[in-house]
């Protein structure tokens, strides 16, 4: 049986209109995560001071996380060139919380995804220590607690 052309016009415009709709709808949801993207950025954006103690030798934090949503912190600390850190991570057995280290200014990482490393800082300046969760255990939703240690060495 033929379909009218007018029919024809009919069914196009209404498949045109339900397109139209599906994708300002999604144009909406797209602005929505951009600007929780923004957000987590800023946030990111925003590291906490971590400072040796009184002895000078020993920086320490603990921090916890819980999945989906909080699974990044960021640290910032004050390093001498030449000097030698040593940079742990743990977060007792769960093993899914590691760290990297940014020079002042770098994008490339010192360290990748470690829980424990030496470093030596090529230049004086602030570093940021970027503490995250494995992607496998954001996925599973789990938690985890941590203690993150910069202790200088003699």
């Amino acid at each position: 049986m033929p379909v009218s052309p007018i029919r024809r016009r009919i069914v196009l415009l209404a498949a045109g209109a339900v397109l139209a709709i599906l994708f300002a709808a999604g144009a909406k949801g797209a602005a929505t995560a951009t600007t929780a993207a923004k957000d987590a950025a800023t946030k990111e954006a925003a590291p906490a001071v971590l400072k040796f103690g009184k002895d000078g030798a020993r920086a320490a934090a603990k921090g916890k996380f819980k999945a989906p949503k909080d699974v990044v912190r960021n640290y910032a600390i004050d390093l001498e060139a030449g000097a030698s850190y040593d940079v742990a991570v743990d977060d007792g057995k769960s093993r899914v919380t590691y760290f990297n280290v940014f020079a002042p200014g770098a994008p490339q990482r010192e360290g990748e995804g470690r829980t424990r490393m030496t470093l030596k800082p090529g230049a004086d300046g602030t570093y940021v220590i970027h503490v995250f969760m494995t992607q496998g255990a954001v996925d599973k939703g789990a938690s985890s607690s941590y203690e993150l240690t910069v202790t200088k060495k003699p």
